[in-house]
């Protein structure tokens, strides 16, 4: 009697994408390509096979935040909000949206939510440092740009900004006293 080979367990094909995941990867792929046109008009695709999908309406509003389309954006964020209130990419496109209208307090508010449900998006610590820092407070604006420094990857080209604006803030801390002061 021979001994028989385990048998090995059968690897499960990759799972298709639907045509809806399709159209939004392909928007993300030109929205990192800077074709906004395209972006869109993908994104749309995406969120016409699958309206209910709160991550595409987010994606989309970055898209028209970038095309410089801030009403329609928001429209976006908020309907992203309904549809999944802890979708964090809607209030980091908030945060966005309040920081490009100087309105710190408010963008220091979103990006604080977006931070709490996604804590390892670097980005998220980047656009809070800076609001941090334009609402008069570098110590926070030190902190935060830190823990982005230390999420970035090694070679991430965002990485060596980070370590310009820790830089800027550092230079606008008020100095600490000496423990013999």
């Amino acid at each position: 009697m021979t001994e028989r080979e385990p048998r090995q367990p059968r690897k499960q094909a990759p799972r298709r994408l639907t045509i809806a995941e399709r159209y939004y990867e392909r928007g993300l792929d030109e929205l990192s390509k800077d074709r906004l046109s395209q972006a869109l008009a993908d994104l749309d695709q995406a969120i016409a096979q699958d309206p209910r999908n709160a991550e595409y309406y987010a994606a989309r509003g970055l898209a028209l935040l970038r095309d410089e389309w801030e009403a329609d954006a928001e429209q976006d964020f908020a309907q992203a909000l309904k549809l999944d209130a802890t979708q964090w990419l809607a209030h980091y496109g908030r945060g966005m949206l309040a920081f490009r209208d100087g309105d710190f307090t408010a963008a220091l508010d979103h990006f604080s939510r977006a931070q709490r449900l996604a804590p390892q998006r670097p980005e998220i610590y980047v656009f809070r440092a800076v609001s941090f820092f334009r609402a008069g407070n570098p110590r926070e604006a030190i902190a935060d740009i830190e823990v982005a420094l230390r999420l970035f990857e090694p070679r991430d080209r965002r990485r060596e900004l980070a370590g310009q604006w820790l830089e800027i803030f550092r230079r606008a801390a008020p100095k600490q006293p000496s423990p013999r002061e």
